[in-house]
């Protein structure tokens, strides 16, 4: 990895969910499937031939870091280095041994048609796709969170190591390089 996408890759860690998610991640999307801005915030692109309508979450991939109980003022600065995102992003040949937790959330499952959802690894971004009927039977869905706090309008889920490989067999799209990602910010105004 070069000094500018290794950049690009630590931008995207570094930058605050909403941030990344909506500044960063979804014009990448838009783009890459020829999707269209909405023009409304009720969702996120849409393919106008088919008008389709797609809601896009990201989530960083991230180690966990284990509290440790009455620590000394050198334990608690190193705590504060390990909890850093940048010290914590995982592999992808790791997703299936390190402990991590992985939020998609304020999922507005009545604003669209399918979801598209990323996962930022350490070395790459791997992104899945689900109709809206589906997203129930996700594992960990929670029918509440977000702005609607009514049962069934807004939810999340996690992803764990116990709960990739399902996203992989059922919803997978396809996977990239933080170089593919330059190469398409490059040309994005």
């Amino acid at each position: 990895m070069n000094g500018v996408v290794e950049k690009l890759r630590d931008g995207l860690f570094l930058a605050a969910s909403r941030t990344y998610g909506e500044q960063y991640i979804e014009p990448f999307i838009r783009k890459q499937y020829n999707l269209s801005e909405p023009g409304s915030n009720d969702f996120d692109a849409i393919d106008k031939t088919n008008n389709i309508k797609y809601e896009i979450k990201a989530a960083k991939v991230l180690r966990k870091v284990k509290k440790i109980k009455n620590q000394s003022i050198l334990q608690r600065i190193v705590e504060y280095f390990e909890r850093s995102m940048l010290s914590r992003k995982v592999a992808f040949k790791d997703r299936f041994t390190i402990d991590y937790d992985a939020n998609i959330q304020n999922v507005k499952r009545d604003h669209f048609d399918y979801l598209i959802y990323a996962l930022l690894f350490e070395d790459c971004v791997e992104v899945f796709e689900i109709s809206k009927e589906l997203i129930m039977y996700i594992p960990h869905w929670s029918d509440k969170h977000g702005r609607y706090d009514e049962l069934g309008k807004s939810g999340q889920f996690n992803i764990t190591k116990r709960s990739i490989s399902i996203h992989e067999e059922r919803y997978k799209k396809d996977i990239f390089t933080y170089e593919h990602l330059k190469q398409v910010y490059e040309v994005i105004k």
